[in-house]
């Protein structure tokens, strides 16, 4: 009887998952032996503190804590990456999608297209009120195909990058940085979407574990602190 171990497999007859787990195992076959130890793994800082008006950085690891393990995040959210880095850790391969560099207007959509690739898993949408402006009629096509996107606007009435770079400038009184009066809920209603608002820490909670389990797309629109750091001053 031959040795089983020693049997070519069948790639042929192999779901995708087990090609993908052989190739990967083949490709550290041909890695030599690692000699040095394995470095230590990044320190998550402390759980943000609940406030209001509504910290980023609370909304941001309470999002994180409570996405499911297969979730997939599609963001743009400039004013908020630093904080988004800190509190929000990557989950893995084809977990995390951006935009590139500084355009604007292309993960709502992407996050569109995401969930018609991914049927079996949320993919969640994290985006400014801003940038969500450029293609918010992504969300018509989402609620007419029934897909499980949970888009999360994070309103801090304004573009927060563009007020950032105007303060880096020193120019003042930059028209256009401001978008007072937007209603999400409304917007996202009218395509047939469940939408729901969030304006103080404690509602965020119930809001998350609604939006996150519903069947088909939800958008929850959460009010932030206005307030905007510095993201492009130089260092030293």
């Amino acid at each position: 009887m031959p040795d089983d171990r020693y049997l070519e497999p069948d790639i042929e007859t192999m779901s995708r998952s087990d090609l993908e787990a052989l190739q990967e195992e083949r490709l550290l076959d041909l890695l030599p032996e690692a000699t040095r130890a394995m470095p230590a793994g990044r320190t998550l800082p402390p759980a943000p503190t609940a406030a209001d008006p509504l910290p980023v950085e609370f909304l941001l690891h309470s999002l994180s804590e409570a996405m499911p393990a297969n979730a997939v995040l599609v963001e743009e959210a400039p004013s908020h990456r630093p904080a988004m880095q800190k509190f929000m850790p990557m989950r893995g391969q084809d977990s995390f999608y951006t935009m590139s560099s500084g355009g604007l207007g292309y993960s709502l959509p992407a996050a569109v297209g995401m969930a018609l690739g991914r049927p079996r898993a949320r993919t969640v949408c994290l985006i400014g009120d801003g940038s969500a402006m450029y293609s918010i009629q992504a969300l018509w096509t989402a609620a007419q195909r029934k897909l499980p996107l949970t888009v999360v606007v994070i309103n801090n009435a304004g573009y927060g990058a563009m007020r950032s770079f105007s303060q880096v400038m020193q120019v003042r009184n930059v028209p256009g940085l401001e978008l007072p009066g937007i209603d999400f809920v409304k917007l996202a209603d009218g395509m047939g979407c469940h939408a729901v608002r969030v304006t103080k820490s404690s509602e965020l909670a119930g809001a998350l574990s609604y939006g996150l389990s519903h069947t088909g797309t939800s958008l929850i629109e959460v009010m932030v602190d206005s307030a905007v750091p510095l993201l492009y001053a130089q260092k030293g």
